[in-house]
């Protein structure tokens, strides 16, 4: 699996960005858990929240890669950003929204995703982009 991962120290201390590019796979949503794992642990976040915010960006990633119908790129890019008190996860895809498949137990990912996080959504012809946000008491220096 290929995988593009760029840290990125910004000027303001504390402040941490990590971006993934990763192949629009189910492989990638197991590679991201691990990958932001490292990331969250480090931000000061309590368990729960930490946990709400990792499986909220799992579900974009799933969604990105379930959704995306005919993507320009047969990638989607995660952005990590720690920054004035508040952990940030982009997950962003490079096609046109579609329906999944359906069932008793499909559907509800985005209002999960909603639940577990401050979680805007939107979707244009070219990509959708799901943002999170989640405020922490003390924000650490990431890894």
């Amino acid at each position: 699996m290929s995988t593009h991962s760029t840290p990125t120290t910004d000027a303001v201390p504390g402040a941490v960005r990590h971006e993934w590019r990763l192949p629009s796979t189910d492989v990638s949503v197991r590679s991201l858990r691990h990958g932001l794992r490292v990331f969250l642990d480090d931000t000061g976040l309590a368990p729960d929240d930490l946990s709400d915010l990792l499986l909220a960006a799992c579900e974009a990633a799933t969604n990105a890669i379930e959704h995306a119908q005919q993507p320009s790129e047969p990638f989607f890019d995660v952005l990590f950003e720690v920054e004035d008190g508040q952990v940030t996860i982009v997950v962003r895809d490079h096609g046109t929204w579609r329906d999944g498949p359906t069932g008793p137990y499909r559907g509800r990912g985005l209002q999960m995703m909603s639940a577990l996080a401050d979680t805007t959504v939107t979707s244009l012809p070219h990509g959708t982009t799901v943002t999170m946000r989640s405020a922490v008491a003390a924000v650490g220096t990431g890894g």
